[in-house]
Formats: structure tokens, C-alpha cells, sequence
């Protein structure tokens, strides 16, 4: 758990069950709980609130965040006097705002981080906000904006060479490559982001990397690589049960099913997508797969289905904008 400096209070235990968590996940999880209910007990907040982030670090990588989003709210008012500690609570709402597509809030909560990890002069805290600052750009379309942000986090995170934050911010800072279409650009930190995640066994970001460059491959037309790729991100993603990439993932599985013409296969891989994404509360995944389902059955004839699809995305989208509009005076 790299976010952990070296003379943090239980640093040493919480590395160790880290390291446990490679092999033995769900063990790691339960040696976490009861370590945050031991300090709690013991009043040790800022241990009990480490335990609980580490908690949420862990299982952020396998796609199940979310489930900690009520713990962690309630850990803020604990926190109160706990700079550190607040930080990365804030890091950690950030994320799971930025998931659901409350993306004012996701600025709000990183930008508290970011002041409260300059307070405390915590860089690795300091880079993981400042990658997410950069996403809320890239989701006003501010591309330019979101690398700049991006680029600052790059000069933090030199000095820490940090596998896990490295493969993070290269593949975020290829997507804003590729959704300019400087896909030259977007394929090299994609392949910097996987060969980071590989250095480091993180797992996600490995499968992540896959679905991106499948995405590249795709954009130039290269049917092949895209298959392999988008194969490598399903099965990752799948064993991992994460749940948001596992979506993504098969969204692009249905535009790699329909350019070879099996139109039934993508039907089922965007409705895969649609499921998964409600499942995690996606509204941004969850709209891009009705949108999908919509063109296809259309094209299928099914007029009243696409159009029941298109309604959903179209409610979904407004509300998105609603929250984009939020988001504008707080991203600036």
C-alpha cells in the first residue's frame, strides 16, 4: 500500500497485510476490518481511518469500492483535527463520486485533498488527486486542461516512482491523447500504463490498459490486436469482479461484435454493459450502454425497444449535464 509513508503509526502491519492481499484478498479484507474496529476500540482514529482507507485501496482494485461509501462519509467527521486522514478520505470519495457521475462533487473532494495533502506534504496523496482532477476536465471536455492537470501530477510523481500511480496517470493521460485523436500519443502511454501495471502486479490497471489499447486498435481499423486485447480486459476484469471495466470493456466487445458482423453477440455485450454498469450505479456507463442497445435495435427493427433504450439515455444524459453544470465554477 504505497500511499503509506514510512513513519506512519502501523505502517508496517498494514504493509504486511498487503502483501497478504496479493495472494489471499478476501483474508487481507477481514485482517483490515478487525484492525479498524481494534484502533477504533482503542482510540486510535488515525489508525482506525488508515485501516479504513486501506480497506478502500483494497477493494478499489477489484471493482468494489463503493461498498465503502457510507463508512467513509461517517469517517470524515472523525477525522476532523486528522489533516492525513481527512486527505485521503476525500481521495477516496473523490473516486467514488467520479464513478456515479457526480463530478462536482469528485472536483470538490479532490480539491480538499490536494490542500490538505500540501498541508501535510504528502506527494503520493497530492499526485492521486491531482490525476482525478485532471479526469474532471477530460469530462467537460476540457482535454488541454485535463494534461496540464495531468502533467503537474507527472512532475510530483518522478521522485516517487510508484508503479501503481505511474500506470495510473499514464493511462489517463493517453486518454486524453486519444479522445483528441493523437492516437500515435494515446497508444505510447497506454503502453507505458500497461508496462507499469505489469512491473508492479496491479492488475487493474493491466486489464485497463488492454481495454484501451483495444480501443486504439480499433480506431485504426486493426480488428485483430482489438480482439486480443478486449479478450485480455474481459478476462482480467472478470476474475477481478470489476465490475465498471468488466462494462467497458464489453462495450467495446460490441463494437469489435459488430464490425464482424454478429450483430446478436453485440446485442448480449451491451446488455452485459448495461447490467454491470446499473449494478455499480454508472450513470455515465450506464447511459453509453442504452445508447448502443438503442442504435442496434433499431437497425433490428425493434422501433419500440430502441426507443425505450434511447428515453433511458437521453434521461440519463440530462442528468449528467445537470451535474456537468455544477461542476463548471469548481473544475475551473
Amino acid at each position: 500500500m504505497n500511499f503509506l509513508a514510512a513513519n506512519d503509526a502501523g505502517a508496517a502491519l498494514l504493509r504486511r497485510i498487503a502483501h497478504l492481499a496479493e495472494r489471499h484478498p478476501q483474508i487481507a479484507l477481514q485482517r483490515l476490518q478487525t484492525l479498524e474496529d481494534q484502533r477504533r476500540a482503542a482510540g486510535d482514529v488515525a489508525a482506525a481511518l488508515d485501516a479504513l482507507y486501506a480497506c478502500f485501496y483494497l477493494l478499489e482494485h477489484r471493482g468494489r469500492a463503493l461498498e465503502l461509501q457510507a463508512p467513509l462519509r461517517a469517517a470524515l467527521i472523525e477525522a476532523a483535527g486528522l489533516a492525513l486522514q481527512a486527505a485521503r478520505i476525500h481521495e477516496a470519495l473523490g473516486r467514488l463520486a467520479y464513478q456515479q457521475g457526480e463530478y462536482a462533487e469528485a472536483a470538490e473532494r479532490w480539491s480538499r485533498a490536494i490542500a490538505l495533502s500540501q498541508q501535510t506534504g504528502d506527494v503520493w496523496l497530492s499526485v492521486a488527486a491531482r490525476i482525478g482532477k485532471g479526469q474532471i476536465h477530460y469530462a467537460m471536455g476540457a482535454w488541454e486542461q485535463g494534461r496540464e492537470v495531468h502533467r503537474e501530477a507527472a512532475d510530483l510523481l518522478g521522485p516517487l516512482q510508484d508503479s501503481y500511480l505511474a500506470a495510473k496517470l499514464a493511462l489517463n493521460i493517453g486518454v486524453g491523447y486519444f479522445e483528441t485523436q493523437q492516437n500515435d500519443d494515446a497508444e505510447r502511454y497506454f503502453s507505458h500504463g500497461l508496462a507499469a501495471a505489469r512491473s508492479g502486479k496491479h492488475r487493474e490497471y493491466e486489464a485497463e490498459a488492454h481495454w484501451h489499447l483495444a480501443r486504439a486498435a480499433l480506431v485504426r481499423g486493426r480488428l485483430d490486436w482489438a480482439t486480443t486485447d478486449c479478450r485480455i480486459a474481459l478476462n482480467i476484469a472478470g476474475r477481478l469482479g470489476h465490475s465498471w471495466l468488466e462494462s467497458v470493456a464489453s462495450q467495446t466487445w460490441t463494437e469489435i461484435a459488430l464490425a464482424r458482423g454478429d450483430v446478436a453477440g453485440a446485442i448480449l455485450s451491451s446488455q452485459h454493459s448495461l447490467e454491470l454498469a446499473r449494478r455499480i450505479h454508472s450513470r455515465p456507463q450506464e447511459g453509453l450502454a442504452h445508447l448502443q442497445l438503442a442504435r442496434m435495435l433499431e437497425r433490428q427493427g425493434d422501433l419500440a425497444g430502441a426507443l425505450s433504450h434511447l428515453w433511458q439515455h437521453l434521461a440519463l444524459r440530462q442528468e449528467l449535464d445537470k451535474l456537468s453544470e455544477k461542476t463548471q465554477a469548481i473544475a475551473g
